[in-house]
């Protein structure tokens, strides 16, 4: 029977050089003034979502992976973004970002970033709701494996 199992949440370290980055990517050299201020709390509130899928099935759907939010109509939760595919045990990657998951793997991780996440608010996947803990540090093989990508 499908599952998914949550592994871990993890804080994104939002360094200042990340933060001057995406602010230079999103607004060059006409930043306003509290653009970088805004980015700081974009960042800070940023996490990396590790899931474990034990016999995926064709219910099996990235888009289903989101962060439910009562106050706010379903297509402005929060969802995954910049997935991964690992093994399942979470050392090696099945795919390149972007690309889908090799045809019948059925044990694998997700990893995906989750913007302005709420610890408690469930998180969703294709098999029900998981667990929303506290995020913890992001284990080096996944800063390694799952690098923050810059938003354009």
């Amino acid at each position: 029977m499908a599952r998914a199992d949550l592994v871990g949440v993890y804080q994104l370290s939002a360094t200042e050089q990340l933060i001057t980055e995406q602010t230079e990517l999103l607004y060059g050299a006409s930043a306003p003034a509290d653009a970088a201020a805004q980015i700081r709390e974009q960042l800070a509130s940023t996490v990396l979502v590790e899931v474990l899928i034990s016999d995926a099935d064709a219910r099996f759907n990235i888009i289903d992976f989101a962060q439910q939010d009562a106050r706010l109509p379903r297509e402005n939760w929060q969802v995954a973004w910049a997935e991964a595919f690992l093994s399942a045990d979470g050392t090696a990657l099945l795919a390149e970002r972007g690309e889908t998951l090799p045809a019948g793997v059925e044990n694998f991780r997700v990893a995906y970033f989750i913007h302005f996440y709420k610890p408690g608010e469930p998180l969703l996947c294709s098999y029900g709701s998981l667990p929303a803990p506290q995020p913890s540090r992001m284990p080096d093989r996944l800063a390694q494996l799952v690098p923050f990508e810059l938003l354009d």
